[in-house]
């Protein structure tokens, strides 16, 4: 059934793909004699005479050795094919070895030949004929027997990088998720802090919880029961991303975390009436060594490349110092912004589904000054991120979607002013009306793109700037008193104007208190001045 199962697998090595880091490229056919290797046939150059010394038969004379080769070919190629797994041309005598080796496999550390062998079986997993093979051969529970009886690294990685490919195919999930014992070993392993090892189970993780959203949704009910009863599952979670200085990590780990929320979050409020019994999502997931992981993992890949720079350096150990980087754009005209922030677009989305989750839920308003400011600082950074050239205008779908979760984040906060945060809100608003005015005009030369190149009409440009007027509106009049907001004396003239002239254009209450609580602070600066 196609449409059960998921194309995740196909990669790399990165981290997000199934390739074992020493093992050949899984988007290629294994070279001819990895699969000769695993059928123990030879290389089939001894059937084969040596043309150097066989002089060319005479023209119209047929040589006697052609007939026996044609056939040793055809039989060898029979023999290849009946060994093939299903229409590929991986050698099923190979992949069932390798799995007897693994199951005989004493305690202790991994064997090169063995390490070599499941590398090629984890390239392998990526078609669903050969997962077909290894679940009717009882590759999970052998794979989970294994890890059970050794503590090596490698010999996890591998095997948990295999068993992230197979998850790929919904009938694996099915087989795993219906072990309660599987899943707690997969839980167990979280513990373990090894990078490599640590990416693999968090693509495990995630390609669990993406079948939910086809529609199997007693994948996560399994999942949920199971990680609510293993003790500090959260937590190890959120561990992880306190801990980790591998960008490669923290990116597979926020995304799984992103997948888990979402299906077991679905799961809990579609069955919130039904037999199953689950335990309260907050409870499970609404952890403090989670949430701060969230936050404190994404600032890091939100660093500016100088930033990452310097991190790179220092794990060298030269001492160089990092230059800035002043040098002129050729494609935009413009000077690079130094520093610039540069990440994944994707973890930004990523990072605010996941908060978006957690502030909805009730039990979080309870604790919301605990978690608000290191929140507020995130989304100041996506702010920034915005500010930066080609990142704003033109608006696209991408950049709406950030702003109306950035404004909905801001409600469940209760407006929690922020002193850059504001700041870089007010930014991001005076950009859209700026853009707005020259739309209006025409003027397409004081600004940097044309608006015929510009697909998001006018309209589209209205809404957002309205809607970031009215969260900074919002921002001002809750804020808990006066001293919050008095760095806003330190607004650009020019913006505080412009701020103020649209403050006034709105009929609303709303923007009236806002206007009065701005003029209080203003009229002190003139006061003091």
């Amino acid at each position: 059934m196609p449409n059960e199962d998921v194309e995740l697998a196909a990669g790399n090595g990165d981290g997000n793909s199934g390739v074992a880091p020493r093992a050949a490229s899984c988007n290629e056919t294994l070279p001819a004699e990895h699969i000769q290797k695993g059928n123990n046939a030879g290389s089939g150059s001894a059937s084969v005479s040596n043309e150097s010394d066989t002089p060319p038969p005479a023209h119209g004379v047929k040589s006697n050795d052609d007939e026996p080769d044609d056939e040793n070919d055809e039989e060898l190629l029979e023999r290849m094919r009946g060994d093939a797994v299903g229409e590929t041309m991986y050698s099923r005598r190979f992949i069932l070895l390798t799995l007897m080796k693994l199951s005989q496999q004493e305690a202790g550390s991994l064997g090169q030949e063995l390490e070599d062998d499941l590398c090629k079986v984890w390239d392998m997993s990526v078609s669903p004929e050969v997962v077909t093979l290894l679940l009717e051969n009882d590759a999970i529970e052998l794979a989970m027997y294994a890890i059970s009886g050794s503590d090596d690294m490698r010999l996890y990685e591998i095997l948990i990088g295999l068993l992230g490919n197979m998850c790929a195919q919904a009938r694996c999930v099915e087989q795993l998720t219906s072990n309660a014992e599987w899943i707690e070993t997969l839980l167990k392993l979280a513990t373990c802090m090894d990078t490599c090892m640590l990416i693999q189970l968090m693509r495990v993780y995630q390609y669990i919880m993406v079948h939910v959203t086809s529609g199997k949704e007693q994948f996560a009910i399994d999942w949920y029961v199971c990680f609510a009863a293993f003790d500090g599952s959260a937590r190890n979670l959120g561990f992880i991303l306190q801990q980790s200085v591998s960008d490669d990590l923290l990116t597979a780990a926020l995304k799984a975390i992103n997948a888990v929320l979402a299906s077991c979050a679905l799961v809990e409020e579609e069955n919130a009436n039904s037999t199953v019994k689950l335990k309260p999502f907050a409870e499970v997931f609404l952890v403090q060594e989670l949430c701060e992981g969230v936050n404190n993992s994404f600032l890091r890949l939100m660093r500016d490349d100088q930033a990452k720079l310097a991190d790179e350096v220092g794990e060298e150990g030269d001492g160089q110092a990092v230059e800035p980087d002043t040098e002129e754009d050729a494609d935009v005209g413009y000077e690079s912004c130094s520093p610039k922030i540069t990440c994944d677009v994707e973890i930004i989305q990523t990072y605010l589904n996941i908060c978006t989750i957690l502030v909805q839920l009730p039990e979080a308003q309870a604790s919301m000054d605990v978690y608000a400011p290191s929140i507020i600082n995130c989304l100041s950074r996506i702010l920034e991120f915005l500010l930066q050239p080609l990142q704003l205008i033109p608006l696209g779908e991408r950049q709406e979607e950030y702003l109306d979760d950035v404004a909905h984040i801001f409600s469940r906060l209760n407006y929690f002013y922020q002193k850059d945060a504001f700041g870089n809100l007010l930014e991001v608003w005076s950009r859209l009306r700026q853009h707005i005015e020259n739309y209006t005009e025409g003027n397409a030369d004081s600004n940097d793109f044309e608006d015929e190149d510009d697909e998001a009409p006018k309209e589209q440009y209205v809404e957002n700037s309205s809607k970031l007027l009215r969260l900074l509106a919002c921002m001002l009049v809750k804020a808990k008193n006066a001293e919050d907001i008095q760095n806003l004396q330190d607004i650009d003239a020019s913006k505080t104007k412009l701020f103020i002239t649209a403050l006034i254009a709105e009929q609303d209450v709303l923007f009236s208190k806002a206007h009065e609580r701005l003029s209080d602070v203003l009229d002190k600066k003139l006061g003091q001045a």
